[in-house]
């Protein structure tokens, strides 16, 4: 099998989040309607939206204050089935990376959700290293 081969230049690095075993993850400032909070999110390649974030933290950003219609929210099949996310607009900053957007925060409906996601909505338009081996994820360039 023949590859593309490429020069990647590293240009910052930071650990996994501690867990067993490691999680890879990055640093976002997420603005609401109340207040705004930086923290460490989760990379989840499972999760297909931009950002999925805990009931606590919802409510605590005001988000609910700024939810999208009622027929805007979507519904995701999992393992234990169908689950309804409630949706609202959000500016979010990845300091690391330079990036300020605007961004569609998630979370469930009608369960306690515990976590702060990132998923692959927002993942696939990043240049990212997983080095497993080290424990860091790495932002990258191509030369």
């Amino acid at each position: 099998m023949v590859g593309i081969t490429r020069e990647v230049k590293v240009i910052k690095c930071w650990r996994y989040l501690e867990a067993e075993p490691p999680i890879p993850s990055i640093r976002v400032k997420v603005y609401g309607v109340k207040e705004s909070i930086e923290s460490a999110f989760r990379l989840d390649t499972g999760y297909p939206g931009q950002l999925l974030i805990s009931t606590d933290l919802y409510e605590k950003l005001g988000l609910h204050l700024a939810e999208l219609p009622e027929k805007e929210f979507g519904v995701y099949r999992t393992a234990s089935g169908l689950v309804e996310m409630k949706r609202s607009q959000a500016k979010i900053i990845v300091p690391d990376l330079g990036i300020d957007m605007e961004v569609i925060v998630e979370t469930p409906r009608r369960i306690l959700f515990e976590r702060n996601l990132v998923g692959r909505e927002l993942i696939n338009r990043l240049k990212l290293l997983l080095d497993g081996i080290k424990g860091e994820d790495c932002i990258i360039e191509y030369e």
